[in-house]
């Protein structure tokens, strides 16, 4: 699998990442430190997640390689992702939408950065019911 990570979404994306930083591209599934049990519906739910890199994950056993690094994820979830994705910015909507050739896999992937040198735990987007 790759990811391709578009010069407008990387633009966005560039306050957030570091080579202190792990990514992590969740398909939230409600399994994992980072779901919110309980969600409030059943909706394609991708988060990419920034992490320090010495983060243990066990639940992310997996990666692929994309333009902005490696990206982590839970691998018995491979079959929501494709083998080619992108991941852009609109700027009409201020979304990033997460693409494949056979179609859209997300509108709006939230960015939620709990790196320690963070401000604060920083999410972009919501997931609101």
């Amino acid at each position: 699998m790759y990811l391709n990570v578009t010069p407008a979404a990387q633009a966005r994306l560039a306050r957030y990442l570091s080579p202190q930083k792990k990514l992590i591209l969740d398909f939230d599934d409600g399994v994992g430190p980072f779901s919110a049990l309980g969600n409030c519906s059943l909706d394609v739910n991708f988060k990419l997640i920034l992490v320090d890199q010495a983060m243990a994950l066990p639940d992310f056993d997996a990666h692929f390689s994309s333009n902005i690094g490696e990206v982590y994820y839970k691998g018995y979830a491979k079959p929501q992702y494709a083998e080619s994705m992108t991941l852009d910015f609109e700027a009409t909507y201020f979304t990033l939408p997460l693409k494949s050739p056979h179609g859209l896999l997300s509108d709006n992937v939230e960015v939620v950065d709990l790196s320690t040198d963070s401000v604060a735990p920083t999410m972009l987007g919501t997931h609101d019911c």
